[in-house]
């Protein structure tokens, strides 16, 4: 038996490449990892440790231990690699030599990196359920739901068998324990363990890791590294949880492209195939304009839906016909599109960009070709839609871009229309799985790594960033994928790494949390659900308080949130609870819907009202109409401002205020937003 030790951790090793135990010193707590019966699966056969020659190199300092595998009966050499970096134990699994027997994938069997036998400790995980292969109404094929699951150890229902996981950890309030993967799909496997005692109680919770895919395709991927964690309190709040948890992965991700952190971000529907134009090239322009005067001058993304061909979901996957209805003569579509984009840039701070569709291909389509679609298991392609007037099937990836279509596409479209920056991805998953005639199988691993992956990559080398409609039911880590989704439920652990539309509904819960657009803005028309798909007005005129709304209560304030640090979220059925790292709360109250953000001495937002303090500026706003005292931040105390009354038409000076205010006072007519500018800002 080896042991590792530092200045927090004491670990003992098992003689082949297998935590026994770790003992925590801060907290006198003890651990464990896997059991004396762990074993090796290599390509689905289960080995027994005697099966390998196992060489083991113990560092001189007792941090690192090297266990060198060769198995006996092929010229197969593995290296697991344990090393202790401050309060975490590193383990890195490389495929030193594979020649005479390849390496498909790696299954640890019950051989947990980490185990809690205390069945008063508390656990949290983030289960990944796959749906049905069948196609269901409104949700797919072979998709996965994520199901968040918290209790403590000694109150759960055991496992019958090991739980595929995207996030878990174990915590008693001094200490939380969990496992970090570079591994991107499924990276976890969980399991509750029945307690020796209590039948039908569980007494233990282990982490392990997943399936390692070393070859994919034609590839072979990097080596597998893991992180068995042990953290003390590191967000202040006095308990070491799963909020500390999610900060520390949270820090770690990359971040959010600033595009969307700093801009007012949402789609104009222009038109549909059934109900004709909605929004033309001409109104789509003053949509920009009123956004751009209300906010004063706000960056701003407005992606086109129903841009191409007969309008939304027409076309796919061809990509580069305009849809010449848009323009005022139809002849001039692509000036028409141009001068629009030109226009907005130019005149307004906005990107226009474009909403496509990588997923999904149409049989009247220019670029149908059965030849990359998703196949079933008896040889037939993989319908998504089938209508009376549309047919549309599933595109496997993989099977484009091994044959180039989609960079063929993806070029035919950047040429077709001007496109910086961002594009937005209506469903783009890795899910559309693919059983080939030859007994081939395209999984969700090969759809990240050689579909996905490729695509994304294409769009980065051209400087264009891909946001995409939502988390879709894929079994990846999301961050570092994508940087925003359309549709998006804030949390703790992707705060400021993914950023979202959020939710239409109008209310304090969802802006609290942190939200903007998430429905279509259109000129004119009547509403109406397409696919699921909301819009957010029939015209644009007798929607625009809507929509003022939206920006003022959520858009803004979501950007306040955006420049600072999360640190903590508690959620109940009543009550949550937000916590910034500057010190600003959010505390809203699901049943009443009430909803307070304070900085310190500051009131952010107050139910429907708000001040939010971005840069030079402060912008208020209330929905029913204000007449109150707002204190002011220090720096704004020193210096001279003047208050401005906005609307969609521009601004108008309301009044001066000089240096020395410790506070002010503001009368706010109900849904007329104004604006504070410090003088030279």
């Amino acid at each position: 038996m080896h042991t590792l030790e530092n200045e927090w951790l004491t670990v003992q090793m098992h003689e082949w490449p297998g935590v026994r135990q770790y003992w925590h010193k801060p907290t006198q707590t003890r651990m464990g990892g896997s059991g004396p019966d762990g074993r090796l699966a290599v390509n689905g056969e289960t080995t027994d440790w005697g099966d390998w020659d196992i060489r083991v190199s113990l560092s001189a300092d007792r941090t690192a231990v090297s266990y060198q595998l060769r198995r006996l009966r092929a010229d197969l050499s593995i290296e697991m690699a344990y090393r202790l970096e401050g309060h975490s134990v590193d383990l890195t699994v490389t495929v030193t030599d594979d020649a005479s027997e390849p390496v498909e994938r790696l299954d640890w069997i019950g051989m947990p990196l980490l185990s809690c036998d205390h069945p008063s400790f508390r656990f949290d995980r983030t289960e990944a359920r796959q749906k049905s292969w069948k196609l269901i109404p409104g949700g797919g094929r072979g998709l996965y739901d994520r199901v968040r699951v918290r209790d403590r150890i000694g109150d759960a229902i055991p496992d019958r068998a090991d739980v595929p996981t995207m996030h878990a950890c174990a915590f008693d309030g001094r200490l939380c324990c969990f496992v970090q993967t570079n591994d991107p799909v499924l990276p976890l496997e969980t399991r509750l363990s029945e307690d020796k005692r209590y039948v039908g109680r569980a007494g233990g919770f282990s982490i392990a890791p997943g399936t390692y895919r070393y070859r994919v395709r034609n590839r072979t991927m990097e080596p597998l590294r893991l992180k068995a964690v042990f953290l003390e309190d590191i967000n202040g709040d006095g308990s070491a949880d799963e909020c500390d948890y999610q900060l520390w992965l949270n820090r770690r991700f990359p971040d959010a492209d600033p595009l969307y952190k700093q801009s007012i971000w949402y789609q104009v529907f222009n038109a549909e195939k059934e109900r004709g134009v909605l929004t033309t090239f001409k109104e789509t322009l003053e949509i920009i304009r009123h956004i751009h005067n209300v906010t004063g001058g706000v960056p701003q993304v407005a992606y086109l839906v129903g841009w191409q061909f007969d309008g939304h979901d027409t076309g796919y996957p061809s990509l580069d016909r305009i849809n010449p209805k848009l323009a005022e003569r139809p002849e001039r579509a692509s000036e028409e599109l141009r001068e629009l984009v030109r226009r907005a840039r130019e005149d307004y701070n906005c990107i226009v960009s474009y909403h496509i569709n990588l997923d999904d291909a149409y049989v009247d389509a220019p670029d149908w070709d059965p030849a990359i679609l998703s196949r079933d298991p008896d040889g037939e392609s993989r319908i998504w839609l089938d209508t009376a007037k549309q047919r549309a099937f599933h595109i496997n990836h993989t099977k484009d871009v091994e044959s180039g279509q989609a960079f063929r596409r993806i070029d035919a479209f950047l040429q077709a229309v001007p496109v910086s920056r961002t594009v937005q991805v209506d469903a783009f998953r890795n899910t559309n799985a693919s059983w080939e005639p030859d007994g081939g199988y395209i999984g969700p691993v090969e759809e990240l790594i050689c579909g996905m992956l490729p695509i994304l990559a294409y769009f980065r080398e051209r400087g264009i960033d891909v946001s995409t409609e939502g988390q879709n039911g894929m079994p990846i880590e999301d961050a570092g994928l994508f940087s925003a989704y359309w549709h998006y439920s804030p949390s703790l652990l992707y705060h400021g790494k993914i950023v979202g539309g959020g939710s239409v509904d109008l209310n304090a819960i969802v802006w609290g949390k942190g939200a903007s657009f998430d429905a279509d803005i259109l000129y004119r028309g009547e509403p109406t659900r397409l696919l699921g798909e909301q819009f957010l007005a029939n015209d644009f005129e007798s929607k625009w308080g809507q929509i003022v709304d939206i920006i003022y209560l959520g858009s803004l304030l979501y950007q306040f949130y955006l420049a600072r640090e999360m640190v903590e979220w508690r959620e109940d059925e009543e009550r949550v609870f937000i916590r910034y790292g500057d010190g600003v709360t959010v505390d809203i109250r699901k049943e009443t819907e009430q909803l307070a953000v304070r900085w310190g001495r500051l009131a952010i937002a107050d139910n429907d009202d708000r001040f939010i303090p971005l840069g030079d500026r402060i912008y208020l706003y209330s929905r029913q109409g204000s007449d109150r005292e707002w204190a002011l931040p220090e720096d704004w105390q020193a210096a001279e401002f003047a208050a401005y009354r906005m609307s969609g038409g521009g601004r108008e000076r309301l009044r001066e205020f000089p240096a020395g205010a410790e506070s002010i006072r503001m009368r706010m007519e109900p849904r007329v937003p104004v604006m504070l500018e410090k003088k030279g800002g």
